[in-house]
């Protein structure tokens, strides 16, 4: 089952778009924050890019290389995005890769991942490539509740609510 249940699985370039407006999303941050906690959400988004957003990627977030990278699914994935964006998506990849190998090599200080100014600056550049992007707002917004939705595990409409217990 795919982490995007309001997506289809093959629409790359909405994935892409709904994980940056989740991303960028002082709401959608804040209710899965109160829910997961800062270092659980984080954990989750990365996964979601590294595992199943950003086809590219040559590792899974935990486990090792993509031996099974799918040809035809990658160049689909090429294929939903102009030259400019695949080189700007590889830019933003490759910023988050960095920072959390940063992050994981860093000792224990005062600024914990994600809440520092890398995670800050890494949601500002989402929502830069986001605005490259230009989606349409209606689909965003059902993208987004559905990303949320697979993050929480129920139903986005119910994020106001107290927790479960």
């Amino acid at each position: 089952m795919t982490p995007f249940p309001a997506l289809s699985t093959s629409n790359h370039r909405e994935r892409v778009v709904a994980f940056l407006a989740f991303l960028t999303s002082d709401d959608a941050m804040g209710a899965c924050r109160a829910r997961l906690g800062p270092e659980r959400l984080a954990e989750a988004l990365c996964r979601l890019w590294f595992d199943a957003v950003y086809l590219p990627a040559e590792r899974y977030l935990d486990d090792g290389l993509k031996a099974d990278r799918d040809a035809e699914a990658l160049r689909r994935f090429e294929a939903a995005f102009s030259l400019d964006e695949l080189e700007t998506l590889e830019r933003f990849h490759a910023c988050l890769e960095l920072r959390l190998d940063l992050a994981a090599n860093r000792a224990a200080g005062r600024a914990r991942f994600p809440d520092n100014d890398s995670w800050r600056s890494l949601r500002r550049d989402a929502a830069r490539l986001l605005g490259d992007l230009a989606p349409d707002p209606e689909r965003l917004r059902h993208a987004l509740a559905g990303l949320v939705s697979a993050l929480l595990g129920e139903d986005p409409a119910r994020l106001g609510e107290a927790p479960h217990g």
